[in-house]
This record gives structure tokens, C-alpha cells and sequence, in this order.
């Protein structure tokens, strides 16, 4: 005889329903999930773990403090004008057992007093990110005594660096950013590195005053280090030795440097491991020397090649056949490669998941449509500035990319109207569309929108003729539309923004704005 399971017995567990909400499509919608029950909204506060505060957040500070007890970071704008020793210090009266990140770049006045009464709330802080700023070192070695992450890139003028006093106090630093630190000497960037024992991640773009030598003999000090990113004028033989003895080296950004072909092959025959590769604006180098390092990181998942003066389609087709784990590639500001390239990067890199092709010549070069291959892994497509694209160019794009989440079109939809209707129309999954300046080299333009999106959240159509009867007709088929923004579009008037905003706001009761 079968017995029916009791109701407690068919509930899903608490982990479930967490892992449920932390999947849901759109955040925006926990606050309605939050109203279902008490237990829901026990859910939705434990899933809320970042913060970013500003002047308008500042009178419910006390309210969110209090309902999300499982923040782990918090964020202080920099354009915060309140009192931030003040702030920090109404922050540490709280409850925050998971609190270990913080972050208050950008502000001018460093908060002495507010960090120490933190500090004594939250001694155990493992991430403190105040770029920009004139942080005192001594200080945060004696408040925060285990940090693994500290950013204290591109300080203001005026910093007295006592490089000493924070490596011989924080001794589990594991990632640290010198960036713009143009007043260190060699011995600063050594002394971080022998001391600091645990370090695996080392950030050291635009600090001229380090030689390449003392770079060199600094990275020596930690054999351990995963993740090095050093923008210098010439990348040497001395530099390349260095990097090859870092036999754990997965990501490598040497962005804005000038590397001959030798030195890449130099680096491929090291045998590194790496993940992650970024060479965006640098010079120096060819095909010859990209290939053969391609060749040996043959796992690489990540790649940047952004402003490259030789790639051109042919080069990029042959990579690609190279690049079989790429994840995410970054072409942008690239004039020579077309859609030859883009859809080579679809059909040879099966798991890629972004692409970034801004100001290139997508769409000049028309492919059939029965030539590609269909590549249901990409969902972050980056199109910006490309004026040849048209109609067919994204219509084609929406066929075999069906799972698409996000397409940015800004700033080049000139010749598009129907075509981003096909987006809404074939990729079930899209999210958010930037169309900004959509039809505008067109005469006739029509962006009518008679079907459901329920997956649709974000859209930019700044600059673009819609008129109020096609904004209703957009507010009705993507009811669940969080945000719309509406620049410099004319032809809309009062009512008609009025209208669309009222039916927005019926429908799940967010804010709509005509800007």
C-alpha cells in the first residue's frame, strides 16, 4: 500500500530554493518573490551579498543593514559627499558576519578614524580596494592585519609609500595592485615579493620607476605566482625569463607593451599553462609570433587583441582553428576584420560565450546563410560602431545564435530597423539590447514589437524614432521590462511617455523613465 509523502517530506530544501533565486533570470524580480512568504523573503535577503552605497541610499542604510545580514562586500561610491569616517562607523554597529570586502576608491578624504572603528568590528577583512585615493599603509597593515587583496593602484600626489610597514604586517596578501605607483623604486616591488609569501596575483600597469630587471628579479622571489599583469614600454628577455620560471602562470596581460615575435616564442616554448591572455594595443609583434605561442596554449580560454595593426581575416580564421576551449575574445578597434572573422570565432570556438567586434567592419563582408554553423554557447554579443551592419547582417546573427542574452548595437544601428526585431523575435533568451541611434539613416522606420518577450529586461533606444503608438505596443509584448531609456527620441510626447510608463509600472510595478 503506497503512503503519500507528508507535505514537509515534498518541500525542497532550503539550499534549493537559495540556489532557485541565485539562478533567477533578473534580480529585479526577487523583490516580488520576497512578498510570496516569510520563508522567500528569508531566501532573497540571504542571496543579496554586495552593496553599493551613495548619498540617495544613505536614509535607508540602517533598514538594509539590518535585512541583509549575509553582505560579504560593500561598495562607497565616489561620488559619496556624506561624512565616510561617519559612515564606516554606523556600518561596524551592525551585524555583518560575512563581511570581508570593502571598497572606497576615489574619495578624497581618507577615513583614519571611521577604517579603525570598522576594523574592530570586522579585523578579519580580506579585501580592501581604495585606488585613487592617499591610503595610509601603516594603518591598514595595523587594522586589517588579514588581508589577502589590497588595490592601492594609482595613489593621489602626495603619498608617503611605507611599502615595509604593510608587507611585514599583512602577511597573507595573495593579490596586490602597484598600478600608477610612478614613485616606487626597484627595491619597493622586491621587498613586496620576498615578503609577502602567499602573493599569487601581481598588478603593476603604468609604475615606470620599476626597471625591467627589478621586475624581473621581484617575480623571481614568488615561483607561485598565477596571474601577472605588467604594461611596460618593452617587454625584454630579462622579463620573458622571468615569466617562463613561473611554472603556475595561468593569466598573463601584458596590455600596451611592445613584444617582438622572438619574445612570444620564447614565452610558448616555456610550456606555461595559461587560461588568460591580453595583448590589447600592443606592438611590435606579427602573426608568426601569436600563432606559434596559440600553438602551445592550446587551452586558453581567454583572449585579448584589441587595437592588433596586422590581424585581418585571414589571421584571425587561422587562429581560431587554434583557439578550440576559447570562452571569451576581445577584437575591438580592429578596421580589417569582417564578418568572415566573427563567424570563423563561432564555428572553430564552440564554447565561446563573449564576443567584443566594436569598431571593426562587421557586416561588409555578407556571408550565406546556409555556410554557418549554428553556435548555441554565445550569449554576450558586442557589436558597437560598426556602420556597415543592416538588417540582413543581424538577421543572420539571430539564426544561429539562438542563445543569445545580451546584444550591443550602440552607436551603429543606422541601417537597422527590422533586424533587431528578429533578435526579439529568434533568440528566446535575450535579456538586453543597446539600439541606440536605431534607423536613424533610414527613411522609413517602423520598430514594432507584436509579440511576447517575457525574458526581455533591458533596452536602449536612444536617438531612434520610435512613436508612442510603438512604445504601447513595446510596453504590452515586453511586459517584464525593468529598464528603457529613451535619449533624444523626439517624436515622443507627454502622453505618450505617460502611457507607456503607466503600463510598465501596472505590470510589475518599476520605475520608467524617458530621460
Amino acid at each position: 500500500m503506497a503512503v503519500a509523502p507528508s507535505s514537509s517530506s515534498s518541500e525542497l530544501p532550503d539550499e534549493c530554493w537559495e540556489s532557485i533565486f541565485k539562478h533567477t533570470n533578473n534580480p529585479h524580480d526577487h523583490e516580488s518573490l520576497s512578498l510570496v512568504s516569510k520563508q522567500f523573503l528569508s531566501f532573497i535577503n540571504r542571496i543579496h551579498t554586495h552593496l553599493i552605497i551613495s548619498d540617495g541610499v544613505l536614509p535607508l542604510l540602517p533598514a538594509l543593514l539590518r535585512r541583509f545580514t549575509t553582505l560579504t562586500s560593500i561598495k562607497v561610491t565616489h561620488y559619496f559627499t556624506g561624512d565616510i569616517d561617519a559612515l564606516l562607523s554606523q556600518i561596524a554597529s551592525f551585524n555583518l558576519p560575512s563581511l570581508h570586502s570593502l571598497d572606497i576608491s576615489k574619495l578624497r578624504t581618507f577615513p583614519s578614524h571611521g577604517l579603525r572603528q570598522f576594523s574592530q568590528k570586522f579585523p578579519t577583512l580580506k579585501s580592501f580596494i581604495c585606488y585613487s585615493t592617499r591610503p595610509d599603509l601603516v594603518l591598514i597593515a595595523e587594522c586589517f592585519p588579514n588581508l589577502e587583496e589590497i588595490d592601492m593602484s594609482y595613489p593621489l600626489p602626495g603619498l608617503v609609500f611605507e611599502i615595509k610597514a604593510l608587507t611585514s604586517g599583512l602577511k597573507k596578501l595573495r593579490k596586490v595592485d602597484l598600478s600608477g605607483t610612478y614613485f616606487l623604486e626597484d627595491s619597493s616591488i622586491f621587498t613586496l615579493c620576498h615578503n609577502c609569501v602567499s602573493l599569487e596575483a601581481l598588478v603593476v600597469h603604468d609604475a615606470s620607476s620599476f626597471s625591467n630587471i627589478g621586475i624581473a628579479n621581484a617575480i623571481r622571489q614568488r615561483p607561485q605566482l598565477r596571474s601577472l599583469a605588467v604594461r611596460r614600454g618593452n617587454v625584454t628577455s630579462e622579463l620573458i625569463d622571468a615569466f617562463v620560471s613561473l611554472k603556475d602562470l595561468t593569466c598573463l596581460d601584458l596590455s600596451e607593451s611592445h613584444i617582438s615575435d622572438e619574445a612570444l616564442c620564447a614565452l610558448a616554448e616555456g610550456g606555461l599553462p595559461l587560461r588568460e591572455l591580453c595583448l590589447d594595443n600592443c606592438k611590435g609583434y606579427g602573426f608568426d609570433g601569436i600563432s606559434c605561442l596559440l600553438r602551445k596554449c592550446n587551452n586558453l580560454q581567454c583572449l585579448g587583441l584589441q587595437g592588433t595593426e596586422f590581424l585581418n581575416d585571414e589571421c584571425v580564421i587561422d587562429l581560431s582553428l587554434l583557439l578550440g576551449n576559447l570562452n571569451v575574445v576581445k577584437l575591438n578597434r580592429n578596421d580589417n576584420l569582417t564578418d568572415l572573422s566573427l563567424f570563423a570565432i563561432m564555428c572553430n570556438c564552440p564554447l565561446i560565450t563573449k564576443i567584443w567586434m566594436e569598431r571593426t567592419s562587421v557586416g561588409k563582408h555578407k556571408l550565406e546563410e546556409n555556410c554557418l554553423v549554428v553556435n548555441s554557447h554565445l550569449k554576450f554579443l558586442y557589436l558597437a560602431w560598426n556602420s556597415w551592419l543592416d538588417d540582413g547582417s543581424i538577421t543572420m546573427l539571430a539564426s544561429v545564435c539562438p542563445n543569445l542574452e545580451m546584444i550591443d548595437l550602440g552607436e551603429s544601428c543606422g541601417r537597422i530597423s527590422k533586424g533587431a526585431i528578429d533578435v526579439l523575435w529568434r533568440c528566446c533568451k535575450i535579456q538586453r539590447m543597446d539600439l541606440y541611434g536605431i534607423g536613424r539613416d533610414l527613411s522609413q522606420f517602423q520598430f514594432r514589437v507584436n509579440f511576447e518577450v517575457p525574458t526581455f529586461f533591458v533596452l536602449n533606444l536612444s536617438s531612434c524614432s520610435i512613436s508612442d503608438e510603438e512604445l504601447s505596443l513595446l510596453s504590452k509584448s515586453c511586459y517584464n521590462l525593468k529598464e528603457l531609456t529613451l535619449d533624444f527620441c523626439g517624436e515622443i510626447t507627454a502622453n505618450g511617455g505617460k502611457a507607456g510608463g503607466e503600463k510598465l509600472q501596472a505590470t510589475k510595478n518599476d520605475k520608467f523613465a524617458v530621460l
